[in-house]
């Protein structure tokens, strides 16, 4: 089976596809399906249609829906009861047979946690299996019915501190992929990666290693797990001026959150660096800290997952690649 090449794309406004892009991916996950009392909905969608015409000019590309998001809510409630998972598997049933999805990827950020300003209780350790299930159990009857099989997919946070509140034994079983979200992974007090494939420092383990290591360790199948690549930077405000800035003191910028296409004109008057420790690429604008994904990094990452026998790379957010090199460094990097 060929490595999956996924990216997930943002229902953003002006959102475009490159003809010239779909060669470099297999699954294409359509963000977001939201959770409104209880039901999952598309109503709010904008481009769709654009989405369901590129899918059908590239039949290879399997479409995934993604449900949730940051800061999108519903899901502890309506996991927290068996009325509610039967609403909510039924009506994401219901909007995939709609518009010709394939799949489906569960992106609850995060069960058991509120981090992201959403409910949770403790008991979602035990309900997100339960809704899960109720997927599987619809998904796989649709595949009997029509010989297509369907994915069930669920995005995960890339901080181990997460896994404690997922039965990763169960939810491994139950699903074909695991999306490790491995980015926003930076400690918001040093100059530090928030996506490196390996710890730039023994201080501060945070890595897509170091997550794929934990998840492996709690449940999670290896040959399931797809890790991320972020097609966006973000920074820090360094305390002073170093030549080896990383895991310096400095604070994060709130709000640096910088698409990889918007980010090019101030790295073309930037300082370009390569950790070579974390295989990560950093940039130096005067006192600032850049921390993003580039072809080169995103190369090692496709490497890592064919050494090590994982799924495949997925990436947040297709609209963000200028000019696709960083989906076909992806694709290019484990096929």
């Amino acid at each position: 089976m060929k490595p999956c090449t996924a990216a997930y794309v943002f229902d953003r406004p002006h959102l475009k596809f490159r003809e010239c892009d779909a060669q470099y991916m297999n699954q294409l996950n359509f963000s977001f399906g939201l959770v409104v009392d209880g039901e999952v909905s598309g109503k709010h969608w904008q481009h769709i249609d654009e989405y369901k015409a590129f899918i059908a000019t590239h039949p290879h590309i399997l479409p995934v829906l993604s449900v949730g998001g940051w800061t999108a809510g519903g899901f502890s409630e309506a996991a927290s009861t068996e009325e509610g998972r039967a609403k909510f598997a039924d009506t994401a049933i219901a909007l995939l047979e709609e518009h010709g999805f394939l799949g489906i990827d569960i992106d609850w950020e995060y069960p058991g946690s509120s981090e992201a300003g959403i409910a949770s209780s403790p008991d979602d350790y035990y309900t997100f299996t339960l809704l899960l299930r109720a997927l599987r159990e619809r998904l796989d009857a649709l595949a009997e019915k029509d010989g297509k099989p369907r994915l069930l997919a669920a995005a995960l946070g890339a901080n181990p501190s997460l896994i404690q509140n997922i039965d990763c034994k169960a939810v491994g079983e139950i699903v074909d992929q695991i999306n490790l979200m491995t980015y926003d992974i930076q400690t918001n007090t040093a100059a530090s990666h928030h996506t490196a494939l390996f710890p730039g420092d023994e201080r501060y383990p945070m890595s897509a290693d170091y997550a794929v290591k934990c998840y492996v360790e709690a449940g999670i199948p290896k040959e399931k797990i797809v890790i991320g690549a972020a097609f966006y930077g973000k920074a820090f405000q360094l305390e002073k001026l170093s030549d080896e800035p990383q895991f310096t003191p400095a604070k994060f910028i709130d709000g640096s959150y910088t698409d990889y296409c918007n980010l090019q004109e101030r790295l073309a008057k930037s300082k370009l660096c390569f950790d070579e420790k974390a295989k990560a690429p950093y940039a130096l604008d005067g006192e600032v800290f850049i921390t993003y994904d580039d072809p080169v990094s995103i190369r090692h990452k496709g490497a890592y997952v064919t050494q090590n026998g994982l799924m495949g790379m997925m990436c947040w957010e297709y609209g963000s690649d200028y000019n696709g090199e960083l989906l076909r460094a992806m694709y290019e990097s484990m096929n």
